[in-house]
């Protein structure tokens, strides 16, 4: 499989292949990155802040503690927010795993990182129909900033990463269902703890 170095922004969430994000930029060694980033590829990479403080975009916390399986990220926007702050809109196309990790001379984070063969295309059926469902509920909340059009869930594994990344899961259970490889097996793990929340908000 191949291996790369990319720059590295620890973030607070888990963000699956084809999910899509905004990275707040505050300070100047992650603006010297970006800039690098949208001179060459536009690509960078997004990992879980694991000590459930650091975030690449918003801290002075350099070397945070991260997970070892991040996603593989094209810059597709920027703007500026009424703060005067960079905001880069990101959208993770490859899950890869952290062979190392490394500072520059301005403590930004990079690492070198062995991209994972992406997972088995399956489209959806009717017995998905009721984790679609799911889905399009979620979606319709008001804190979901995404244009529906950017969000595409024909195949098992886009489906199963939106539902890790929007049901109200841990962290640290989002990063297991990222690192499952099997679309199939991560759905059923989902349905599993839908299931869990369901009985849970039907208890007295």
């Amino acid at each position: 499989m191949n291996s790369c170095e990319l720059a590295l922004f620890p973030i607070r969430s888990v963000l699956f292949p084809g999910g899509i994000t905004t990275l707040p930029i505050r300070e100047a060694r992650h603006l010297d990155v970006i800039v690098e980033v949208l001179k060459s590829d536009h690509k960078l990479g997004v990992v879980l802040a694991e000590d459930g403080e650091s975030d690449a975009g918003i801290t002075h916390k350099s070397a945070p503690h991260v997970a070892r399986v991040g996603s593989y990220c094209h810059v597709q926007d920027f703007d500026q927010n009424d703060q005067g702050e960079l905001i880069v809109e990101i959208r993770a196309e490859q899950k890869f795993k952290i062979l190392d990790t490394f500072e520059d001379k301005q403590r930004a984070m990079f690492a070198q990182v062995q991209l994972i063969k992406p997972e088995v295309v399956i489209e959806t059926g009717p017995e998905d129909e009721s984790l679609i469902d799911v889905l399009e509920h979620l979606l319709a909340h008001p804190a979901v900033k995404i244009p529906r059009h950017q969000i595409s869930y024909q195949h098992l594994a886009n489906l199963g990463g939106r539902l890790a990344e929007l049901l109200p899961l841990k962290n640290a259970v989002r990063q297991r269902m990222l690192e499952i490889n099997d679309p199939v097996v991560r759905l059923n793990h989902l349905e599993k703890i839908l299931d869990q929340l369901q009985r849970e908000a039907e208890a007295p």
